[in-house]
This record gives C-alpha cells, structure tokens and sequence, in this order.
C-alpha cells in the first residue's frame, strides 16, 4: 500500500488552521467561489432533471432502430424531444394560466367601484346603529387620514432607499436570468456529451485513488444518481395525481376555473410549502372573483387533499421511489425543512435515502462477516 506523504498531510494541516483561523477571510473565499460555479451547478441540476425523461426516450429510440444507420442521431434527436416537451409543458401552462388570471384582473377592476360603494354604505349603516355623535366620526376619520398621511410620507421619504431596493431587486433578477442561460447551456454541453464526461471523471478517479475506493466512489455517485432519478420520477407521478384529485374533485362541486387551478396545483407541487402556498393564494383569488360564496367550500377542499398528498401519496409514492419507507420519507421531510426551508426539503429526502442505502449495504456486509446474515 503506498504511503501517505507526511509533507502533504502537513501542508493539509497549515491550511485547515489557517482558514479556521481567518474564518470571514473563508468564507468571502467561498462565497466567491460559489458565485463562479452557481451557473454550472445549475447546468448540472437542468441536465439532471432532463435526462430522465432523455433516458427513456432513448431506450424507446433503440426498441424501434435496432442495428440502424440512424443510431448515430440518438443523442441529439432524443435531447430535442426532451427539451421540446418540457419547453412545451411550460408555455401550455404559462398560456393557460396568464390568460385566466389577466380576466379575472379585469372582472376584479370592474368589480371594485361597486364594492367599495357598498362597503361606504354598509359602514353608515354600522355608524347609525351604533349612534356615533358627530365628534366620534370625526375622531374616525382624523385618525384614518393620520394613517393615510403617516404612510404617505413615508413614502415620500423614502423614495431613495426604496429606489435603491428596487435596482438591487432588478440587478438580482438579471444576474438569475444571466445564471439560468449560461447553465442552460452547460446542461446542453454535459447531455450532448454525457458518456465522454462520465468516462473522463472515471479515469480522473481512477488515476488519484486506488481501485477499491475508486470502485466504491463510483458505486456511491451510481447509487444517488438512481435514487435522485427515482425521486425526481415521484414527484413528477404525486404532481400527476393530485392535479387529477384537483380537477375531478372541482368538477364534482362545480367550481369555476377547475383547469387553471388543478393544473396550477399539480405544476407548483414540485415546489415543497411554497408552492402550496402560491397555488391556494391564486386558487382562492380565482374562486373569490368568480363565486365568492363558494370559497370557504374550496378552502377546505384544499386543505383534505393537501393533507391526502402529505400524508399519502408523497410518503408512499416518493418514498418507495427513492427506497425509503413512510416515517423515513416523513422524517427527512421535517428535517430538511428545519435545516435549509424548501431547499432543504427538496434535497435531504434523496440524500437521506442515499445514507440509508450504504448504510444497509454497510450492515448487511458486516452482519455476513460475523455470519450473522438471518438476522
């Protein structure tokens, strides 16, 4: 076995003291870093999410040209479809939901005036059955014109700082959208290339460690590029559903905008909490302009089949994709969240399941060693 360079393992020391040492010094250094290597991370995520639908329909490609001349646009061919599906999905939603939410916007506008005259009158009425004297209503009106006044200057005195917020609102935009194409096409790159990339860093591997730890590198990334695929192909599958439970559910109780909402719902699903926050916001907003007698009714349909999705579906569908059972699911759930939000819960379901697979790998070998394997 080759030794380790004990100049090496110094050197390793010295830095690790010194960056523990300066610690604001590290992580500006990371924070930068970080900053450089956000758009190829995202290249990385978008040539994930996207080859999993490339995958199938490349062994759909192989099933139908066996041995043909036309094998060699596999690659390209497939990765066009994919692209043009997902890009497809997304302007048939963008193209379904803009249009509603603009006419109801529009019915929203018109609605207004008449409310408002209705709640002048319904606040007279209310101000005659308590018997306000004159001077109590003006007392009303004076502390609500201080409020009116109150937030007007502040406006008025802040126009700077809310100006300056807005640019840095925009600048971050910019740099999203600038990050998002770049990883665009580092995700184009890695799918056109995919096989040569993968037999690159085999070798890089390889080269740097000895055949054991790199063959059981390479079975640690295989083992969470399946698991993160299959959780990938379960949400897609608890999105499909509960848009489904959505849209029946709708057409049974007659409510308006069955479509627009169960397709809304099922898209922003994907997103953990947040997504079921924006989803109920515009699904109540829809409801309230169209029939507002019906919204405490829809507001409790969302609440059963929300609670029908966390409880049931996402437990059980995601947590047999990704191996896991439902408490494990329900358990990387609630800690993912209490680490890093929605990110954290996006990511620590997955990567719990990868712990939890070399994990049982680790103790089924040790319990065959011991020969204790019946237990």
């Amino acid at each position: 076995m080759k030794e380790r360079n004990p100049y090496c393992l110094l050197a390793f020391a010295i830095v690790l003291i010194w960056a523990l040492w300066n610690y604001n010094v590290s992580l500006k250094l990371l924070a930068g870093i970080y900053d450089v290597l956000l758009p190829f991370v995202i290249g990385g995520c978008m040539a994930f999410i996207v080859n999993v639908l490339m995958k199938k329909l490349e062994q759909y490609w192989r099933r139908i040209f066996k041995q043909s001349v036309v094998t060699r646009f596999e690659r390209p061919v497939c990765l066009l479809l994919s692209l043009a599906i997902i890009i497809g999905f997304l302007a048939f939603f963008v193209l379904t939901i803009v249009p509603e939410l603009h006419a109801s916007m529009k019915m929203l506008v018109k609605m207004l005036p008449p409310a408002l005259a209705k709640l002048n009158i319904y606040l007279q009425q209310k101000a005659q059955e308590l018997s306000l004297s004159a001077d109590e209503l003006a007392v009303v009106q004076a502390q609500a014109k201080e409020v009116y006044q109150t937030m007007l200057n502040y406006l008025q005195n802040n126009k700077r700082l809310l100006l300056e917020q807005t640019f840095l609102a925009t600048a971050s935009l910019v740099e999203v959208l600038a990050n998002c194409v770049i990883g665009f096409v580092v995700a184009i790159y890695c799918l056109l290339e995919k096989h040569r990339l993968v037999r690159n860093f085999k070798r890089v591997i390889f080269a740097f460690c000895s055949k054991e730890r790199a063959a059981y590198i390479l079975h640690v990334l295989q083992t969470a590029e399946q698991i993160f695929r299959g959780f990938v192909g379960g949400q897609l599958v608890v999105a499909l559903l509960l848009g489904v439970m959505y849209f029946v559910s709708m057409k049974l109780c007659s409510f308006p905008y069955a479509t627009v909402i169960s397709l809304l719902v099922a898209v922003l699903s994907l997103i953990p909490i947040l997504g079921t926050l924006i989803s109920a916001l515009i699904g109540c907003f829809l409801i309230l302009v169209a029939a507002p007698e019906k919204i405490w009714y829809f507001i409790i349909l969302y609440i059963v089949l929300q609670r029908i999705e966390a409880d049931l579906l996402y437990p059980k569908i995601v947590g047999k994709a990704v191996g896991l059972s439902e408490l494990w699911v329900l358990a990387a759930v609630t800690i993912g969240a209490s680490l890093g939000g929605v990110a954290g819960m996006i990511v620590c379901v997955p990567l719990f399941s990868v712990l939890y697979a070399l994990l049982a790998e680790k103790v089924k070998r040790l319990l065959a060693e011991k020969n204790l394997s019946n237990l």
